[in-house]
């Protein structure tokens, strides 16, 4: 039987679960990648299970923060004052916003509160400091 190596071109279904059992998405739905295998699109450990797979086989792949989205930052929460914030800028709790760091990098950051006066911005990945539980099932590849 074929199994998937570096250089496949893959097709997987895949569920993230955190550690409460919970689905990180949509709850019940699988999500559908295409990709290649060995050229880094993907988190590391994902792809590097993801290899020797048989089409039509499932595994669950656990990833730490360290193989996945990093320990959380602290660093990374910035409070603001307000008039910091572009009047165009639609602030709301939730809401992923684009910062402009001191090196004029664009960062993506997530509000997480709101006052009169300040805002705080949250610029960890929302899977930051988590165990990821990955179901994938190798659907396809080439």
């Amino acid at each position: 039987m074929k199994t998937a190596r570096p250089g496949s071109t893959v097709t997987i279904e895949f569920v993230i679960r955190l550690d409460d059992g919970s689905v990180v998405g949509e709850v019940g739905k699988k999500n559908t990648l295409k990709f290649t295998l060995g050229e880094g699109k993907l988190l590391k450990g994902l792809e590097e299970n993801i290899i020797g797979m048989e089409k039509g086989e499932s595994k669950n792949i656990v990833l730490s923060p360290q193989e996945g989205y990093g320990e959380y930052n602290k660093e990374l929460v910035l409070r603001l004052e307000r008039d910091k914030i572009p009047d165009d800028v639609e602030l709301k709790v939730g809401r992923t916003i684009q910062y402009q760091n001191r090196d004029g990098e664009r960062v993506n950051f997530v509000v997480n509160a709101l006052d009169e006066n300040t805002v705080t911005l949250d610029g960890n990945h929302p899977l930051a400091g988590l165990d990821l539980t990955y179901e994938v099932e190798l659907v396809k590849f080439h």
